[in-house]
């Protein structure tokens, strides 16, 4: 299906509503009953003495499980890849369905097959169309003289094989989602691999028979071991160097003198069978991004700045910080009262201005997660910081998230810092960030993460740690605003 992934769900859901709704018409014609009777008998003419209701009811989940399935003559036509269609016929089924007694159950589910749909609508999961789907299948391999082969197929919504259809990254959950996406793996030559496979095979089964019921000959069994050795060594990819000439010359003049056991050929397998697998489970290209959008609002004598990890995928492409809606620190700088409102990241640029808080990360490249990141580049990005820090002078800075900390204990302290010594608010004095000549520097407050994807503490408990920073930044802002009228007065 490509990256139809919120389409088949949809799907799946609107066939048993479909389903549903079949049956619930059916026993309507046995037993005519409007759910609404209860607060109005006006309806009762619509299921009797002409079951008007039940046929339209009928005649929609045929429509539905056709239109689904579908049906020869609907599959790749306009009607079945468009999305807004079914937007627009779909609340009739349900409205339908909801006017019978027997049909409630086949409304829900249409209710939550709408829901599913113009989710997928809204990330652009629209299926192109055939022509459109051939040429950009055409264009793939024009650009490529061995292009890619994806296994699947797409079918069910006229597309060619190998085609996925784009979803916009900027709307998109692309963060927690594209981690169930299919990622097809390349093949050079597919004939050439099935060929590989079968004389690996062929040549296990000639180790293990006995040599009476074979019929072979020693010297042929020998030179099929010989080549099974160098494919299974071809399609490995261990860490271990090349045998030299001379090795490879006594291994290949005496063939017949080691012939490898079954065990052995057993064992080179799951070799081969590892290494692929481990292959498949390298991090797909859409894990991290090579430039991020996202700018950094420093601007001179802040309030309070705050510094994250690094950009998430979505922050990097649109360019707004915490752009992911799964993250919580929009909400948590509203609740805590740092923020008057709730903003959405597009207001990224405005907070310096509205409230004199700025922001940055002590990495600048977008990964899907922090995770991702290694110690030694966390560490490099500390004394950047300081000099950031340094240079604009901040009331105070916010590290939002544990890792950060533990970054700038191990640039300044030469270790890990140990659980004793870590707690999450403010820090010592001793340990203010942009210390220098004149300047005691920044008082430290450690903040949680705001990652929807880290559990290891409930809202509440990071609601907490955050409650206290919106107490010291409240308290900052009225005393500047104090300071101002008496200066104004």
């Amino acid at each position: 299906m490509g990256r139809l992934i919120k389409n088949h769900w949809a799907r799946l859901i609107v066939l048993t509503a479909s389903v549903y709704q079949i049956g619930s018409a059916i026993e309507a014609f046995i037993w005519p009953k409007v759910f609404w009777d209860l607060w109005t008998k006006n309806l009762d003419g619509a299921v009797k003495p002409i079951p008007v209701l039940q046929i339209l009811n009928l005649v929609m989940g045929l429509i539905g499980i056709a239109w689904e399935w579908p049906l020869k003559y609907l599959a790749g036509s306009f009607p079945h890849r468009s999305i807004e269609v079914r937007l627009l016929l779909y609340p009739l089924s349900s409205i339908l369905a909801a006017l019978i007694y027997q049909g409630t159950n086949a409304a829900l589910y249409y209710l939550v097959g709408i829901a599913v749909y113009f989710w997928a609508y809204s990330e652009g999961e629209n299926a192109p169309s055939p022509r459109e789907a051939r040429k950009k299948q055409e264009a793939r391999m024009a650009r490529s003289p061995s292009p890619t082969q994806n296994t699947d197929t797409g079918s069910d919504y006229g597309l060619v094989p190998g085609d996925d259809v784009p979803v916009n990254k900027v709307s998109s959950f692309n963060g927690v989602l594209n981690k169930y996406m299919h990622a097809s793996q390349t093949t050079t030559n597919s004939s050439t691999a099935k060929e590989t496979k079968r004389q690996q095979d062929t040549t296990l089964d000639t180790q293990t028979t006995p040599k009476r019921r074979r019929g072979l000959a020693p010297s042929t069994i020998s030179t099929t071991s010989s080549i099974t050795r160098r494919i299974t060594r071809s399609n490995s990819h261990s860490s271990t160097p090349a045998p030299s000439r001379s090795q490879s010359q006594s291994a290949s003049a005496s063939p017949s003198t080691h012939p490898s056991t079954p065990d052995q050929e057993v064992e080179r397998r799951q070799r081969s069978r590892s290494s692929r697998q481990r292959q498949r489970q390298q991090p797909s290209s859409q894990s991290s991004l090579s430039n991020s959008l996202l700018r950094d609002t420093i601007p001179q004598n802040l309030t309070l700045l705050l510094i994250g990890v690094n950009p998430g995928i979505l922050t990097g492409t649109t360019g707004f910080a915490y752009a992911h809606p799964s993250n919580l620190f929009w909400k948590l700088l509203h609740s805590s009262g740092i923020t008057t409102i709730r903003h959405p990241p597009s207001d990224t640029y405005r907070l310096p201005e509205l409230y004199n808080v700025g922001n940055t990360n002590i990495v600048e490249r977008p990964t899907r997660d922090a995770s991702m990141l290694s110690k030694a580049e966390m560490d490099a990005g500390v004394p950047i910081l300081e000099a950031k820090v340094a240079e604009k002078k901040p009331e105070a800075v916010c590290l939002v998230g544990k890792s950060i900390w533990e970054s700038v204990w191990r640039a300044r302290k030469g270790r890990a810092i140990r659980k004793e010594e870590f707690r999450y608010g403010w820090q010592d004095e001793g340990e203010n960030m942009g210390r220098c000549e004149g300047w005691v520097g920044a008082p430290v407050f450690v903040a949680t993460t705001t990652s929807g994807l880290a559990a290891g503490m409930s809202l509440s408990e990071k609601q907490d740690v955050w409650n206290e920073l919106g107490t010291w930044v409240v308290g900052r802002r009225e005393a500047h605003a104090q300071a101002q009228a008496q200066a104004e007065s």
